[in-house]
């Protein structure tokens, strides 16, 4: 794909170097790490659906500049989670104690970015030293109390942090049952002693994360071990997540009565669907009209971060979160005879997991409509979204629908990779001073779409820098830049604009290169060993064409070949064609998505090594 990522990672300044050493610590530990995690100790003690402590140690060290917000401190906390006691040490290099960390240094918030209430709050602490590497010890001990619907989760390794020992103990009084998913960590030692079953989990001397391209989701690549009660109470109520379907009765549970509806809204409901005949019309009708009269709004307190507030609450304050507006949609669709679903979904996360139910695996309230011949799925946070497309951040996700009084795990459908589509076709004149002038048109379909879905909501000037960003010729300029967006099914955008250039080409003497896109900068890929498989989670089609018009008075003296390379994991093309004056290329890419083994990395590194020396090629001119 040719847009540009959102971010840049900046590289810190005071790196180790790559064998240093330190007391205590493995050459492994050190490797593509800028932190070491030296404890991480979780003792979590259940003693009943509404009592628990969990008794945490942490103790890091920092290795450079880059990961000094490692060595902070962050605990959150509730209404039922209290944190009883704290204290913590900042060390040095070699040890010696700089300073104590106590209580009082703490500092406390109720702001959370992106919700307008919730009733969570937060510790949090910042700490460095002046010399690197240093140290830092955290101990602190949680309190729950009348409501706990997860117990700890354990992932204590990260990108760029090692583990030197990571301990999780789940003690439980004799016989309570708990549920818990082993990722790349191995089953739990059990012990029993004075009433009580104690499991613990075990890892010594665990290496970093590496960053590399296409590498697989962090959850199939960590250790980590997922738990969670069996049987719970929370807010008043009772409820089980022995597994999904049991978990879907206390949630059917938390909907029931939520989806009654005023009378205006149902005269309104009437009036946008009574004179339409197809289903599916009447749900658009009815989405059209939650987009254009509320707006999304997060409010997380108590239990309302698992039920969804009243259809009549929405209507009477137009705003709602996820699971308010996919309930308020739900609630209008039944009013005119239309049967629908509330579901929950992970949007950065493609797997939950059927054989462990947790809430925690889910961040998102969606709706599933099934129509005769149709299942829509519909993001009622954003109508933006074309009406009946399953995007990106839920398409081939799992997710959980709530129906008739259970629950049942599903996977959402996606699209085939040969629809995410990007065409570009571009005219150049070429004049005899090397200057140029052209003409660009791009169409991005489904998956690709998505990337360019803000576009034309963009200011003017904001639109010309965005397509800008993506043109490698010097001194380029954008203009008359228009765009058609069609929302449908499967949506796509069309852009059209002008470039100009004063110097196109590059001239040496009386040699001019020439290259064979505007927009050729494949990058190589350097990395001569791969750690992990390598990842496609959606696939998709890049199309360029070039018609290139140059002087009379030119030659063309090189020219790059045509070639058509085929591998597992996709295929690149290039055409080249020479007539008289023009110049016609062809590119193309096709990634096929998938998780390809690390084995073939040789193999993959060629592809994409072999397409930018292609793609990157130039035409060598020679004036006459």
């Amino acid at each position: 794909m040719i847009r540009r990522s959102l971010f840049t990672f900046l590289a810190g300044m005071c790196l180790l170097p790559a064998h240093a050493q330190i007391p205590g610590l493995p050459d492994s530990l050190l490797r593509n790490s800028d932190a070491v995690c030296r404890l991480m100790s979780v003792d979590f003690i259940y003693s009943s659906p509404t009592s628990a402590v969990t008794k945490i140690v942490e103790e890091t060290t920092i290795l450079n500049n880059t990961a000094t917000h490692k060595g902070n401190f962050t605990c959150y906390v509730s209404p039922t989670t209290s944190l009883k006691s704290f204290s913590g040490t900042l060390c040095d290099a070699s040890g010696k104690l700089i300073r104590k960390l106590k209580r009082g240094d703490l500092k406390y918030t109720e702001f959370s970015a992106g919700n307008l209430a919730i009733d969570a709050a937060t510790y949090y602490m910042e700490v460095y030293a002046p010399t690197y590497p240093y140290t830092v010890r955290y101990e602190y001990e949680l309190a729950d109390k009348d409501g706990i619907l997860g117990f700890p989760s354990f992932i204590p390794v990260s990108s760029g942090t090692s583990l030197q020992k990571g301990v999780y103990t789940v003690s439980v009084p004799a016989s309570t049952q708990f549920g818990y998913k082993c990722l790349n960590i191995g089953e739990p030692e059990k012990t029993t002693a004075d009433g009580r079953d104690v499991y613990r989990w075990t890892l010594t001397n665990v290496p970093a994360l590496k960053s590399e391209p296409a590498r697989p989701p962090l959850l199939d690549l960590l250790p980590a071990a997922l738990t969670a009660p069996h049987d719970f109470i929370y807010e008043k109520t009772q409820g089980s997540m022995r597994d999904w379907a049991s978990y879907g009765v206390w949630q059917c549970s938390l909907l029931e009565g939520r989806d009654q509806l005023p009378d205006a809204l149902k005269q309104e409901v009437h009036r946008r669907t009574d004179h339409l005949t197809a289903p599916r019309d009447k749900v658009k009708a009815l989405y059209d009209y939650m987009g254009e009269t509320t707006r999304y709004v997060s409010i997380q307190l108590g239990i309302g971060g698992q039920q969804p507030a009243s259809a009549a609450e929405v209507f009477r304050t137009k705003f709602g979160d996820c699971k308010a507006l996919s309930n308020y949609l739900l609630a209008m669709l039944k009013e005119c005879g239309i049967d629908s679903d509330y579901a929950i979904i992970h949007t950065a996360r493609r797997k939950m997991y059927p054989d462990f139910a947790s809430p925690s695996q889910a961040n998102h309230a969606i709706l599933r409509v099934p129509l005769e011949g149709e299942t829509l799925w519909l993001e009622c946070t954003n109508t933006d979204v074309p009406f009946g497309y399953v995007h990106k951040n839920i398409a081939g996700h799992n997710a959980v629908v709530f129906r008739n009084g259970t629950g049942e795990f599903v996977t959402l459908p996606q699209y085939a990779d040969s629809l995410n589509r990007m065409v570009q076709q571009v005219d150049i004149t070429i004049r005899e001073d090397g200057s140029a002038e052209g003409h660009v048109t791009e169409r991005y379909e489904a998956v690709q779409y998505e990337r360019m879905m803000g576009f034309p909501k963009k200011e003017e000037k904001k639109r010309a820098d965005y397509l800008l960003g993506d043109l490698k010729i010097p001194m380029v300029k954008v203009a008359n830049i228009t765009f058609e967006e069609r929302k449908t099914t499967l949506p796509s955008i069309e852009i059209a604009y002008d470039i100009s250039s004063p110097k196109y080409l590059n001239t040496t003497g009386n040699r001019c290169f020439l290259p064979l896109t505007p927009f050729s900068n494949e990058k190589p890929y350097r990395d001569k060993e791969r750690l992990y498989d390598i990842h496609y989670p959606t696939g998709y089609v890049d199309i360029t064409i070039v018609r290139i018009r140059i002087p009379e008075n030119t030659q063309i003296e090189a020219r790059p070949a045509s070639c058509c390379v085929t591998a597992p994991f996709g295929s690149y093309s290039q055409q080249v064609g020479i007539e008289p004056g023009l110049i016609t290329v062809e590119q193309r890419t096709s990634i096929k998505a998938g998780t390809y083994p690390r084995k073939m990395f040789e193999e993959y590194r060629g592809f994409l090594n072999g397409r930018a020396k292609v793609f990157n090629a130039n035409f060598v001119l020679k004036k006459q």
